[in-house]
């Protein structure tokens, strides 16, 4: 009986544990389904054909040119000084008796300003007259007695000296009465008058009495910085631009003047600009601007500014590139990327020193949805 009993329960857990491995294997097998399934999947994919290329990308081109001739120019701030200042003054003492032009005159050379009271010079010159014409007469009285023997040679060397003496002293009462005469020694403007009639003037120490400006010829003076003066030379144009009447003018000027001495504390150096001023369209101590030329540049390529892209190194530009069998005016192409070196900007356009050439499609608008190698549409032509 005890055999019997046992047997059923042995059998029975003999199903028990074959159904677990039953349900292992079916486990199992669906985990390798489920690992062939994807497998194919897997398989499907990179057997599918590739996405669509991106559409073109449209763009604004213009077509690089190159100036025959580009100045390199910069301005620099500038004052409007006088050609000459000329302070006059008293050469002999006496009253002021009349005045000519009053202050603000246009003047020309030579002509009278002033002139002194010559009552006094008058007296002095009659004396000396008489005293020229004594010893005159004595000169020719001793030199008739040494040539007939009636008197030593040294008379006549004494009358000779006394006869020079007398004449010098005419001369100088002569010079002085015509110094009287105050005369403009410039062509300009009467600036100022320093005296009023029945005033006393001397000539020690001298008394100022008037002061002539000339603008018909100002001198514009600025300061250049060291980095650009080696560029000039005296002799050079220079155009000066101003304020005249409310619209700017541009004049056109020489480099008469450049220090030899630089301004320590600013490192820059002095220069002058010599400018024609008959009419009188700029005044001293006006301030302007002076726009000198450093060189001129010969083909230069200029282009939009706004087509350059700042890179991590350098700068760079995108162009149009056309298949080898579609010339260019064509509407569609490939973006190629350019590294440039700029030079100097112009406003709003900037010289290009390499990386361009004349003829290339430059994109100027758009570029910055581009890449290199991408398809792009060309839908505008900028000048």
């Amino acid at each position: 009986m005890g055999n019997r009993s046992e047997k059923p329960r042995v059998n029975e857990r003999r199903a028990r544990g074959l159904t677990r491995k039953t349900v292992k294997l079916i486990i199992i097998l669906a985990a390798l389904g489920a690992l062939v399934f994807v497998s194919l999947g897997i398989q499907r994919d990179r057997t599918a054909p590739p996405p669509a290329d991106p559409p073109p990308v449209n763009v604004t081109t213009m077509t690089v040119t190159a100036v025959p001739q580009l100045p390199d120019t910069f301005e620099l701030p500038a004052v409007v000084e006088p050609n000459r200042i000329v302070q006059i003054s008293a050469e002999v003492d006496g009253r002021v008796e009349w005045i000519g032009p009053r202050k603000g005159a246009q003047v020309q050379t030579g002509a009278p300003l002033i002139r002194l009271n010559t009552d006094l010079l008058g007296a002095q010159l009659q004396m000396a007259e008489a005293q020229a014409r004594n010893s005159q007469t004595e000169f020719d009285r001793i030199r008739g007695l040494v040539e007939r023997g009636a008197a030593p040679s040294r008379d006549l060397d004494a009358a000779t000296t006394q006869l020079a003496v007398h004449r010098s002293q005419l001369e100088q009462v002569r010079t002085r009465l015509a110094r009287a005469r105050i005369v403009a020694p410039i062509a300009g403007v009467l600036n100022n008058l320093m005296v009023e009639e029945g005033e006393y003037v001397a000539a020690t120490p001298p008394t100022a009495v008037a002061q002539i400006v000339d603008t018909s010829v100002v001198k514009v003076a600025t300061e250049v910085p060291e980095r650009d003066i080696p560029f000039l030379a005296v002799g050079e144009r220079a155009e000066v631009l101003a304020d005249v009447k409310g619209r700017r003018v541009a004049l056109t000027g020489t480099i008469t003047f450049i220090s030899k001495l630089a301004n320590l504390r600013t490192r820059s150096t002095p220069v002058e600009i010599t400018l024609a001023n008959e009419e009188g369209l700029v005044r001293t101590g006006q301030i302007v601007q002076v726009r000198l030329t450093r060189q001129v540049l010969q083909d230069a390529v200029l282009i939009p500014l706004l087509a350059v892209i700042p890179m991590e190194v350098g700068r760079a530009v995108y162009v149009v590139e056309f298949p080898e069998n579609q010339e260019p005016p064509a509407a569609q192409g490939r973006a190629e990327r350019r590294e440039v070196e700029l030079g100097i900007i112009r406003g709003d356009r900037v010289q290009i020193r390499s990386g361009l050439q004349p003829g290339d499609r430059l994109i100027v608008a758009g570029h910055r949805f581009v890449a290199p190698g991408q398809e792009v549409l060309i839908v505008s032509e900028s000048q």
